[in-house]
Parts: C-alpha cells; structure tokens; sequence
C-alpha cells in the first residue's frame, strides 16, 4: 500500500528499492514500467539511443517488467526518418523479443511496408498483450496499417496522431491483405490532424464496426462517420487532443467567423444527437475562454458549447468536465508553483468568473454537473485546487448558485511529477503518442 501511494515518485521508489529484499521486489516494476528509446541520436543522452536501453535492460532481465514501450523519432518533426525494419539485428530482435508484458505500444513513423510479410516475426510476441497502441505517422496504405493494428488480439485503445493536416493521395494498396485478428477496439480512440478516411471506413468494414466508449478528436475528417458508428457505445467525448502527461496540445486549424455556427462543417460534425448514451463532455479552460478558437472569443466559445450541448439527446448525459492546467493558474510554472499570497489568490479566483458566464449561458440550454478539475502534477496539486476552490467561493459570494446552476464540484486528476523523469523533455514532449 505505501508503494502504491509513490509509483508517480522515482526518487522515492529508488529509496524503498534499497530498503530491503521485499521493497524491492514491490517497487522495481514501477521503476521499469515504461521504457523510451529514440532512433534519431541528436541532442539526446547516450542511454537512450536505440537499442541501448533494450541491451541495458537485457543484460539485468528487466524487460519482462515493461508494461509501457515508446520507440520515439526525436528531431525535426515535419521531417523526420521513418523507422524501418532495419534497426532489427539479430541481436536487437531478441531483446527485443523478451518484451513479453508489454500492454501500451507506441511507435513513432512505422515503415510497415519493410515490416510486411514477416510482421508476426517482429510484433507476433506482443499481440496477447498489447491492450494500447499509438501510431504517430505511420507509413504505409490503408490496409497495411490496419494489418498493423489487427495484429492485436486484445487492443482495446487506439491512437492515429498526425502532426499537420496533409491531403496526399494514398498509397497503392493490397485488397488482398486482411489483419491476424478482429480487435476489439472497445476503449478509447484519440485521433488528430486526421485525413485519412478511407482508414476509417476500412477498419469499420474489416472489423465489423468499432465500439469504442471514449473518443479524443482534433481536426478530423470523417469524425460525423466516427460519431455515429459508435453511437451506441460512446459515453465519453474529449474536444482536445492531449499529450503522454495528459496535458492540452497546442491547438490550431479551426476558425470561426461566423455567427451561424451550425454552419460551419467544422462544427456541425459534433452532432451528437445519435450518441444515446453519451454521459460526459470534457473542455479545458482555454477552451471555455475561446482558447479553441483562433478567434479566442468567450462569444464564439459559448456559441460553440450552446450549439453541441443543444445537439444532444442521450438521457445518460449528466456532466461536463473542465481540466485546468498549470497555464491556467498564477504563479504555477512548467519550473515549479511560487506560493501567492491571500490577495493574489483572490484576484486569481476573480479572473474564473467569465468562465462561469459560459458555465450558466451553457447551463440554460441543458442541466448538467460541472466538475472542475485541477489536471497538474503534484508539486502544484494544492495551490490549483485551491485556486479553483476559491473561485467557487467567489461565486457563493455573488450569490451565482441556484435551483438552475448547482455548485460545482472541485477535484484533481492525479499525474506525475514530469520533474522526475530522466529526460524531462523527452519524457514530456507532446507528440509522444503513450
């Protein structure tokens, strides 16, 4: 039990490994549950390079404790190397074969076309276990990343990240090559910068539709196709896309400039009203303040929230979540939280009231529960919730609650302190796609 109150803490866990025999054994895997190693050497330690951290971990038998893998490409992102079956030596294939319990895969630019047909060779060891995986630009046609995917027996969540909206035509294709296994694809989808739809409508056809319960998406063509093949699944929607410590991506590509909002396409794909058991729908705190917008309206951003919360139908919808992250607070850094005083944190709590402007314009369109949600690490846990909580005592003071607004409920999502991690801004980079 006390480990289990430290696994986001590797200083600690590295104090109780030295402990005892016993501490030890209870605190080594979450020592070694997730594993980053880079394929492009630039500007990065020695220790991280590929394979390095596989012969490393080899050699002390810690690769059965991987329950995370994330073999990222570090270096300019719009022009990066892809990553091919040629890192593969015979030596690196059988390190890389003693990942057995590896539940969450992620792999940045897979060249899949040097991966076929010999994809059962390289990944067939993992396709009892992997339960995530996460694709950042994968290289190759819709049916090969699909055999990709389909190589998972169990996967239930999926990532598609793209890092710009891109139209080029497709790559030739096999009708002939049809994925090892139906996956059942019940958890949650994070999509983003997304046009490949031809994917979508592939993936629905050879699985037999997809059933995921929670979607993140972001700039993505064919999201009304989404929508409502999960009709019946869905409970959860995300409007922004987020990075590995579950902090907000930086957002852009959507505009408005209009008033009728239910004519932007954009917009008009979050018809929600097919979706009928949706329970929740999660914004953050720039997003309530126009923040999504590039026209950074608290207007347009009330136009936006009245005409999707106006969309939806499902009797099980009872909630919005706003996720607040440390930019959202004075005095919180991405270098650590400078106290405030008194004064300041009441001034801090003045500056949330706009938000509930949007809060109760959203609330006359429909009833929901309003959860505030302090989404930062633990070093700053408590001046965010804090913040938050007097802000809604600001609120009590003006008299703002009634029978029609109830009072918000104020929480935390618990993360990591990034501070901790060997390689904060690799740990941290927002397009690592775990």
């Amino acid at each position: 039990m006390i480990i289990v109150h430290l696994i986001y803490n590797k200083r600690s866990l590295l104090a109780c490994s030295l402990t005892c025999y016993s501490w030890y054994i209870v605190a080594v895997p979450h020592l070694h549950h997730t594993l980053i190693t880079l394929t492009d050497p630039r500007h990065v330690s020695d220790r991280l390079k590929w394979p390095k951290p596989l012969r490393d971990m080899h050699k002390l038998g810690l690769l059965p404790l991987v329950k995370k893998l994330h073999i990222h490409i570090y270096g300019v992102i719009h022009n990066p190397s892809v990553f091919p079956q040629k890192p593969f030596s015979c030596f690196t294939l059988r390190h890389f074969s003693a990942l057995t319990n590896v539940r969450e895969l992620g792999i940045d630019y897979l060249d899949i076309p040097s991966f076929i047909p010999s994809t059962q060779r390289y990944f067939g060891h993992l396709s009892l276990t992997v339960h995530s995986l996460a694709l950042r630009e994968p290289e190759g046609s819709r049916r090969q990343i699909i055999h990709i995917i389909g190589l998972f027996k169990h996967l239930e969540d999926l990532k598609l990240l793209y890092d710009i909206v891109d139209f080029r035509d497709e790559p030739a294709d096999d009708p002939t090559l049809v994925p090892p296994f139906i996956p059942p694809l019940r958890g949650r989808l994070t999509v983003t910068y997304f046009t490949r739809v031809g994917i979508l409508e592939d993936m629905i056809d050879l699985f037999g539709g997809i059933r995921f319960r929670y979607m993140d998406l972001f700039n993505v063509n064919g999201m009304r196709l989404l929508l409502d093949t999960c009709a019946e699944t869905l409970e959860t929607l995300r409007l922004y896309p987020t990075d590995p410590c579950g902090r907000e991506l930086s957002l852009s590509g959507l505009d408005v400039v209009t008033d009728d909002v239910a004519a932007v396409p954009f917009i008009r794909d979050f018809d929600l009203s097919r979706n009928r058991i949706l329970r929740t729908l999660e914004v953050t705190g720039r997003t309530i303040d126009g923040g999504l917008l590039r026209s950074g309206s608290p207007d347009i951003a009330i136009r936006f929230f009245t005409y999707v919360l106006s969309t939806i139908t499902s009797p099980a919808f009872t909630e919005v979540t706003v996720f607040y992250r440390e930019y959202d607070f004075v005095g919180v850094s991405a270098r650590g939280c400078f106290w405030l005083s008194p004064a300041k944190m009441r001034r801090e709590a003045s500056w949330f009231d706009r938000r509930f402007e949007v809060f109760r314009a959203m609330q006359k369109v429909r009833d929901f529960q309003l959860v505030l949600c302090a989404d930062t690490w633990d070093e700053a846990r408590e001046h965010t919730t804090g913040a938050l909580k007097q802000a809604v005592a600001a609120e009590k003071e003006k008299r703002r609650f009634d029978d029609t607004f109830l009072e918000p409920l104020v929480t935390y999502s618990p993360r990591g302190s990034f501070h901790q991690w060997p390689e904060s801004r690799i740990a941290c980079n927002p397009w690592i796609p775990l």
